[in-house]
């Protein structure tokens, strides 16, 4: 699964993070409004039921608490607000028109507890509605406007039912149920429900946009430390991380990391100069010992013991010569010297030489040719550095062979550059190793089983010879039984 970048992580989870806070406070200040909107709604209904103490006057007939009803509520009709009134022993005394069906009078819950409170407060005798012995007319004030404000002895109680706010208070003798529609409130509801959810999206698309400016914002340092470790190679250790004054903390990285580079740069550039010196120093004594060794050889007696010894000594002193001409060309290389001294070449006779060489390698294992050339193909190289990196190819090519096996060569010419490939039979290069087949000293196991001669520097530094004519070596293909790679440079040098 391909991981996210880190900037578009912290965009996301900004924006998450974002959603579920304005999610969360969305949905608690709507809570909130709805409960507000509730208690506005009883608040208007306990003010309408104690506006005229007619409510509970008990000797009113229905028509006069209808047309009482509505002078109060100014309404013609029950669509927005209806009435109950019922006796103390819970039946129904008067109901108004617009009464909803759903809600049935005679199921009607309708039983309120006492108040605590009511037998402590205060009264004042325009204020209450009393009963003393004047039978249903109570004060005798009838059901007319005017009158003060009904002191209930009940808890009131509220609650809605479909699109009905209903709110219960009542007195021993008497209970009051007013309703009052929710449509206008919940159409307020509904619209600010409809707004918040069309300016949620909007509000993450921005928070999403900021999170992704700050992280780009934020990782602009971390982005100039990648560039500047992009180019600190074998040859380009004297790079260094510029500093940043935005964080302090991305300024101490910076600083480590510089310190690890100078680190890196003094030890390589150590390791280099002990290679090169050391490659240097062993010219001389090692030309001495194959002198030496090749008098002695033509001294010595045919087949004698000696001539056995001297024999060998000069083989591995010549084994010698070519590794540490091997070392020397690569620590040139490391420390960005190498520098060929270009010619025009030709290419094919190039070649053909080499493979003849290759062919003489290949006698004790009877392995064939196969040889594509295409003629008149000049480049401009150093002919002993690019001879030296296609003989690596073709000494490979015999030694990781199988007797009998093939080798095939081809060269073409195209616009800018030229390609050769070199293929051999074989074992093929292990899938493991195939990454690591141009590291220095690497050698797959099958070449380790099988005793091959080499120290792992043949590929790695025709890599780099070629790389210093500008162009490229790769392996193109390895399976069992077959494998190539593909060597090109252009025709004339990138520096000549």
């Amino acid at each position: 699964m391909k991981t996210l970048p880190f900037r578009l992580k912290i965009a996301l989870l900004s924006t998450a993070i974002s959603g579920l806070v304005l999610a969360g406070s969305g949905t608690a200040a709507y809570i909130m409004i709805a409960r507000q909107k509730a208690e506005s709604l009883d608040t208007e209904i306990r003010s309408l039921g104690m506006r005229h103490r007619g409510w509970i006057a008990n000797r009113q007939t229905p028509q006069r608490i209808g047309d009482n009803f509505s002078f109060i509520t100014g309404q013609d009709n029950g669509e927005e607000v209806i009435l109950l009134l019922a006796d103390g022993n819970g039946s129904v005394i008067h109901v108004s028109p617009g009464w909803p069906e759903a809600l049935d009078p005679q199921k009607l819950d309708i039983r309120l507890e006492n108040d605590p409170k009511a037998s402590q407060k205060t009264t004042n005798k325009r204020d209450v509605v009393t009963h003393s012995g004047r039978g249903w007319g109570g004060a005798g004030r009838g059901m007319g406007p005017g009158g003060g404000q009904v002191s209930f002895t009940k808890l009131p109680r509220f609650f809605t039912s479909g699109a009905w706010r209903i709110g219960m208070m009542g007195t021993a003798d008497t209970t009051l149920v007013i309703g009052m529609n929710t449509r206008q409130a919940n159409a307020e509801l509904t619209h600010l429900r409809i707004g918040f959810l069309l300016a949620l999206p909007l509000a993450l698309a921005l928070v999403g946009i900021g999170g992704w400016i700050v992280a780009g914002r934020a990782l602009r340092p971390l982005r100039v430390i990648a560039e500047t470790a992009e180019q600190v190679t074998a040859r380009g250790l004297d790079q260094r991380i510029p500093l940043s004054d935005e964080d302090p903390e991305i300024t101490r990285v910076i600083l480590v990391l510089n310190k690890m580079i100078d680190r890196l740069e003094s030890s390589f550039q150590q390791a280099t100069r002990f290679s090169a010196d050391a490659s240097h120093e062993l010219k001389t004594p090692l030309a001495i010992m194959q002198g030496e060794l090749e008098n002695a050889l033509q001294e010595a007696l045919p087949d004698s013991k000696e001539q056995q010894v001297f024999g060998n000594l000069l083989e591995e002193t010549q084994r010698l010569k070519t590794i540490t001409r091997g070392l020397l060309l690569l620590a040139l290389a490391d420390s960005g010297q190498l520098k060929p001294s270009p010619e025009d070449v030709d290419f094919p006779a190039m070649l053909d030489g080499i493979i003849e060489d290759a062919r003489a390698l290949a006698e004790e294992t009877h392995l064939s040719f196969e040889v594509e050339l295409t003629r008149d193909i000049t480049v401009r190289a150093d002919p002993a550095l690019l001879r030296t990196a296609v003989l690596n190819l073709f000494v490979n090519a015999v030694k990781y062979n199988e007797p009998g096996g093939r080798i095939r060569t081809s060269l073409e010419s195209c616009d800018t550059h030229v390609v050769l490939t070199v293929s051999n039979s074989g074992p093929g290069i292990p899938l493991s190793d195939q990454s690591r087949i141009f590291t220095r000293f690497h050698r797959v196991n099958s070449a380790r089983d099988r005793n091959v001669d080499g120290v792992g520097l043949g590929l790695s530094l025709a890599r780099e010879i070629v790389k210093a004519h500008g162009g490229e070596l790769e392996l193109r293909e390895s399976r069992p039984g077959w494998t190539c790679f593909e060597l090109w440079i252009p025709h004339a040098l990138a520096n000549g």
